[in-house]
């Protein structure tokens, strides 16, 4: 449930995100409608495909696509572990329990343990899982309405008994494929399922012809119909717009995105028509065709999960309109076209939301000193250095907050620190090896005690370098890096404990100075 929880919450943001984008499309197109061309308005709306698409594909890289980091992400820079050789300082006095003590060691700022109650708490979360539930049902039902119209579609058109292409209409078809370089096995075929003429099939695609359209058509008619569906095949239209109904049915409950869509749909047929049009002379026969369609009688709706020569009464009336005043496209224009599309990737794709990754490459290549605790206590002492058990950048700092995985208020009992997977880990203090192994919550982890009241968690890592029982000693490698476990991108989660309490590590680790 957690994990479904998770993915309802990264599809909100990205479907707001995908809303945003839609709209400054839709501005970019209004803007330059007269100076792009139709294939360049198709181009744009790829955009909101990318944007769908990236929260799906596997690695980091929609991380890697960020604007800034979310408001909990403070900024502070976290200096890298110790290494042997960088100056390291003289140890200052940490207190340790004197003998027959007792009581708690003071700790100048420590920041009380906040104890919370699950009072509270259920609701919120009950809500994120009844919605999330809904939000699957939804996605689940309109795939599965998706793939029931192309089976559907399929075994209609196998049960239905097979009619002779007229030899004349059959030639131009396979003159037509020839000229166009076409090398996929794609047929023709006359069928009583579809009223229009349309482009069916992935695997093995057909030209779908209405029976009664046969003898009411001219040869040029029956050329730009064809040409025009085998744009669509050579433009791969068909698998495209079956990309982008799957991921718009991820975000069903968005409106602007079945808006979106709506609008690639009708640019793709104008930057078909288009297409015809560059590579033919056909511009006046290819405006009569559709109105002869209508005239004949053909529904403006097509085949499910195919594409088709019409569309609904705006579109056809703007592709008439295009066609009348279609114009070569100008290398200028390609240009303006060119920059108006990387502009728009740019401003558009990245995320406006990081998932607490940062990159602190740089500080990490400094020379750092280790910070350390300046706490102490009354009776008796040891010294141990506390460093900073990693470099990145401190993303979520100590105390209340809601949880990115749960969506439950809980106290966030430590830092995360944010940086690339991989990067090393270290002790904080000498100490032993309590616990280094997997769990399912906090991942990979490794839990050190120091001299019988200080306590060191690393969690989330992607690698283990000791094993429960070991000795460490301050600055050794533990660990590297990573996001195993309830974690939300590549990041060390540290804790500090003192007598078993959790408290502020930024309270016993002083902010860094170079």
């Amino acid at each position: 449930m957690e994990y479904l929880i998770r993915l309802f919450e990264r599809t909100l943001i990205n479907s707001l995100e995908a809303a945003a984008l839609i709209v400054a499309i839709a501005l970019l197109l209004r803007i330059f409608r007269r100076r792009l061309s139709p294939a360049w308005h198709y181009a744009l709306w790829m955009l909101l495909l990318a944007k769908l698409l990236l929260p799906w594909l596997p690695g980091q890289l929609e991380s890697e696509l960020r604007w800034f980091s979310l408001p909990e992400a403070i900024g502070s820079q976290i200096p890298g572990g110790y290494s042997e050789g960088i100056g390291q300082p003289a140890a200052e006095e940490i207190p340790t329990r004197a003998a027959g003590s007792t009581g708690n060691m003071a700790l100048g700022n420590v920041a009380p343990v906040v104890e919370t109650s699950d009072a509270g708490r259920e609701w919120p979360s009950s809500l994120s899982g009844a919605l999330a539930i809904v939000w699957l049902i939804g996605t689940a039902t309109a795939w599965l309405l998706l793939a029931g119209a192309h089976l559907r579609t399929y075994l209609t058109l196998r049960r239905e008994s097979a009619t002779e292409v007229p030899r004349e209409l059959d030639k131009l078809f396979k003159r037509l494929i020839h000229e166009g370089d076409i090398r996929s096995r794609v047929r023709i075929r006359l069928t009583g399922l579809v009223s229009a003429p349309a482009l069916f099939g992935i695997v093995s695609p057909a030209v779908l012809i209405p029976r009664h359209l046969i003898g009411q058509l001219s040869p040029n008619e029956w050329e730009c119909i064809i040409r025009h569906e085998l744009a669509h095949l050579k433009r791969r239209d068909i698998p495209i717009n079956l990309l982008a109904y799957v991921l718009a049915s991820v975000h069903w409950f968005n409106p602007a995105v079945w808006y979106g869509l709506r609008g690639m749909r009708a640019d793709q047929e104008a930057a078909c028509d288009a297409s015809v049009l560059s590579s033919s002379e056909l511009r006046e026969t290819y405006a009569a065709s559709i109105i002869r369609l209508l005239e004949i009688g053909a529904s403006r709706t097509t085949v499910t999960a195919g594409v088709g020569f019409f569309g609904t009464k705006n579109q056809i009336k703007r592709r008439i309109v295009m066609i009348h005043q279609y114009k070569p496209s100008k290398k200028r224009v390609s240009f303006i076209g060119v920059a108006i599309l990387v502009a728009a990737a740019l401003f558009t794709l990245p995320s406006a939301f990081a998932s607490g990754k940062g990159d602190s490459s740089t500080a990490a290549e400094q020379p750092t000193t280790a910070p350390i605790v300046d706490t102490r206590k009354e009776a008796g002492s040891v010294t141990i250095p506390f460093i900073a058990p990693t470099a990145g950048k401190l993303t979520s700092p100590y105390g209340e907050r809601i949880h990115p995985v749960t969506s439950k208020k809980s106290l966030h009992d430590g830092i995360d620190i944010a940086n690339k997977k991989g990067t090393d880990v270290y002790a904080a203090a000498g100490g032993k090896v309590v616990k280094a192994e997997y769990d399912k919550k906090y991942g990979n982890t490794i839990k050190i005690e120091h001299n019988g009241i200080w306590t060191t968690e690393y969690r989330h890592l992607d690698k283990l370098s000791v094993e429960e029982g070991a000795s460490v000693e301050s600055g050794d490698l533990i660990g590297l890096m990573g996001s195993t476990g309830e974690s939300t991108g590549p990041h060390l989660h540290f804790s500090v404990l003192s007598d078993g309490k959790y408290i502020d590590p930024m309270t016993v680790i002083k902010q860094w100075q170079p």
